[in-house]
């Protein structure tokens, strides 16, 4: 029979593993639980939402089908009529059993989708509905309708998904919003001559337009009343209906082209945008030079887009960057980690010091995409020119269940970064607050309590 003593050496070294990996694993859990809490006791800077002010939701009868917002997206992508649907939720006579029966099967096929959980998961964590179904979705409306009443916003966002300030894009209704939870920013969009008359400007902004240098007044008109207003930026969304390279057309070219729409002005509506460019273009870098004057933000819709049938390439960030080197002076806020063109992104904010990308949209468009772009910034970037969560939604349990995402995606990347020894927590948790709430504060010019 073998001595014991053969199995003394080979026993103590497994023992001895164990123990070491067990005490890994405890450190690891240690390190995660210690990123994580401090995370979720940062108060977040919001930079981007569409949530109106909270008098006009509370005259609204709020459902299950007023709040899909996102999810109804992925809904029309799996094969969903949009004016069908429409149609059904905005009839008068539609009951709750209609609506439900117009989404069921699409529902059920994008329950996979980060859309589709962020959603379901806050109202489980708002309503106690656990999962939305046939047999829930009658009571998750009426608990929905039950909760709309004045200080819904501030026990969702303030109190349950603790962010300080939001930064909310909803026109000239932004001036109406609470001071103590919003601020706001403003399109100028119609100044590109998408879809607004000449008529529709002069009336908005007091100023009669004959030439192309009165259509730069009625800008700069705009501009200071958006200032005067207690706006703190600029919020493009041009993306959605043309591409974002912008040319420097000579005056002449442009003057010509304004005098003709201003003579014809049935072709503001009529012509393509390739056709009115050149007004286009001047006016869009008019904007950006309006804005390094007033040191105001100017947001750009970057990337990805929120409806169907649309040409993402248009929406490539990099498209802008000979616009952003011919107004150094200019704060370009590139939003949405320029989906799915992040890379191309964190490389033109790297070498252009007057370009911030903003990770607002981009945890409930893919957590995963969110998690590597996050994690690729903190190599390449600056902590200040990375804005950290914008919710980008038009309902606050939509902003609760993304901020609650941002929350779980931002501790496991610095805690990822802490195990690979990459940084101490210490340093960890400074970015996190950066990201979060200081970068955010410094760009749009805020004034917060420590």
């Amino acid at each position: 029979m073998p001595s014991a003593r053969y199995f003394t050496v080979p026993v103590l070294s497994f023992v001895l593993t164990i123990v070491a990996l067990t005490a890994c694993a405890d450190r690891e859990d240690e390190v995660r639980s210690r990123i994580e809490k401090g995370v979720n006791q940062i108060m977040i800077v919001d930079t981007h939402e569409h949530l109106g002010p909270e008098k006009l939701r509370t005259e609204r009868v709020m459902s299950l089908f007023t709040h899909l917002h996102y999810a109804l997206s992925d809904m029309w992508a799996d094969g969903l009529g949009r004016r069908m649907a429409d149609s059904v939720f905005n009839a008068s006579g539609a009951s709750l059993a209609d609506k439900w029966n117009t989404i069921a099967p699409y529902w059920n096929n994008t329950r996979n989708t980060a859309y589709n959980k962020v959603l379901t998961e806050a109202f489980s964590d708002l309503y106690g509905i656990d999962d939305v179904t046939e047999d829930t979705y009658e009571e998750l409306s009426n608990r929905i309708q039950q909760a709309n009443k004045p200080g819904w916003y501030h026990t969702v966002l303030k109190e349950k998904a603790g962010i300080e300030l939001s930064i909310t894009d909803t026109g000239l209704r932004g001036t109406g919003m609470n001071r103590d939870m919003f601020r706001a920013v403003l399109r100028l969009d119609e100044f590109l001559l998408m879809w607004d008359s000449f008529g529709d400007v002069e009336k908005k902004w007091g100023v009669s337009v004959q030439t192309l240098a009165d259509w730069e007044y009625a800008l700069e008109v705009a501009m200071d009343s958006l200032v005067a207003l207690g706006f703190v930026g600029v919020k493009s969304g041009i993306a959605y209906n043309r591409t974002l390279r912008f040319e420097d057309f000579p005056r002449e070219r442009v003057e010509q082209m304004f005098d003709r729409l201003r003579a014809e002005p049935e072709l503001v509506n009529s012509q393509s945008w390739q056709q009115k460019k050149p007004v286009q273009d001047w006016m869009f870098d008019r904007i950006a030079k309006g804005c390094a004057k007033r040191d105001l933000a100017f947001q750009i819709h970057t990337g990805f887009f929120y409806d169907i049938n649309r040409d993402v390439t248009q929406a490539n960030p990099t498209n802008l960057t000979p616009l952003v080197m011919r107004n150094p002076g200019t704060r370009f806020v590139l939003m949405h980690c320029g989906y799915p063109y992040g890379r191309d992104l964190l490389a033109m904010a790297k070498n252009l010091p007057n370009v911030v990308t903003d990770m607002c949209w981009i945890y409930v468009i893919s957590p995963s995409f969110a998690y590597e772009y996050l994690n690729e910034a903190i190599e390449t970037l600056p902590a200040d020119k990375v804005l950290g969560f914008g919710g980008d939604y038009g309902i606050p349990e939509g902003s609760y269940g993304h901020a609650k995402l941002c929350r779980r995606i931002v501790s496991r990347v610095l805690a990822d970064k802490v195990l690979s020894g990459y940084w101490g927590e210490a340093e960890a948790l400074a970015y996190a607050r950066s990201i979060l709430r200081d970068a955010p504060a410094k760009v749009f010019k805020l004034d917060l309590e420590n």
